[in-house]
């Protein structure tokens, strides 16, 4: 409990710092900042409620103060350009980009995992040798040139899936699964890349281990040695890329959004970036920001779980 809760109060100290450099994004806009955020027509009146409504005439500190009590309780501010609340934005294209990224790493994981264990299994093998340069090669494969690459092939040349378009979960899920194949297989593949190498490496690693060494000296099988004795510990430095790759997903998926036309968050970016919305490219930093630092967040607490000494360390110190 005293380790979570000096995580914990590492956790608000890292959000304080991250939430006060997305709120300054604003205020780093040259010139007048209520202008910056009305566009070239703005009016003197309008330049006037700008300047109260967002707290300009006061203190750095205090505004941010004042912002971040209004973000607590969810109110990013209202876009001057569509005068929506960002939040009711947010909540539109959020769930669209949480069920790409959710999607795309079930299917990494779901083809890395079992293809390091093969490829573990017989180094230097024909799996091996296949799955490394597959790997290598989706490497070195942009997302937005593969998700062209796959529009051409399954929706233009064989028609099994759409090129564009979305159809929410709750109208229909077969659908929704259906339009989100393609895009989340061109997310997947850079992540599968990555978790598949160094899962490969770390069973490799793992599988020369004395313990190893008795258990199969003892005649267990090799799928019990390979799944409970030899997984667990090898998926210690897996779980730490997959929290340390949230960032590069997230890049990945405003791309894979506007490649094939999901309304996403990352869309909404791209849209209000070329407009100028500012407070909604504002709310999406804060939020994208935040997701990131909880998401590691939480990869630490379960890589202490699946690493003991890494937790009797913590505990010591």
């Amino acid at each position: 409990m005293a380790l979570l809760a000096r995580r914990l109060v590492q956790l608000v100290g890292v959000l304080l710092v991250v939430t006060f450099f997305s709120y300054l994004l604003l205020n780093l806009l040259p010139g007048n900042v209520a202008v910056a955020v009305l566009g070239p027509n703005a009016t003197a009146a309008g330049i006037a409620h700008v300047t109260a409504e967002l707290h300009l005439n006061q203190p750095l500190p205090q505004r941010y103060i004042e912002w971040l009590w209004q973000v607590l309780q969810g109110n990013f501010g209202e876009s001057y350009h569509t005068h929506e609340a960002v939040s009711t934005s947010l909540a539109q294209r959020l769930p669209v980009t949480i069920e790409l990224l959710v999607i795309s790493q079930i299917l990494a994981f779901a083809f890395a995992i079992p293809l390091g264990i093969l490829a573990a299994l017989r180094p230097g093998g024909w799996l091996d040798n296949i799955s490394s340069i597959t790997a290598f090669g989706f490497l070195a494969l942009p997302p937005y040139v593969l998700g062209v690459i796959l529009v051409l092939i399954f929706a233009v040349s064989l028609h099994w899936f759409p090129a564009t378009g979305y159809t929410p979960f709750l109208t229909d899920p077969g659908a929704n699964i259906h339009d989100m194949i393609l895009p989340s297989i061109t997310l997947a593949v850079g992540s599968l890349a990555v978790y598949l190498r160094v899962l490969r490496a770390e069973m490799i690693a793992t599988l020369q281990e004395d313990y190893i060494t008795m258990a199969v000296a003892k005649g267990m099988p090799t799928w019990r040695i390979l799944t409970r004795h030899a997984l667990r510990p090898s998926t210690i430095a897996l779980v730490t890329v997959a929290g340390l790759n949230v960032g590069a997903l997230i890049g990945g998926a405003f791309l894979v959004e506007y490649i094939f036309a999901l309304p996403g968050v990352g869309v909404l970016a791209i849209e209000s970036i070329f407009s100028k919305d500012y407070l909604v490219v504002q709310g999406i930093v804060v939020v994208v920001a935040v997701a990131y630092v909880v998401v590691n967040f939480c990869v630490d607490l379960l890589y202490l779980f699946l690493d003991p000494r890494a937790r009797g360390v913590q505990t010591l110190g």
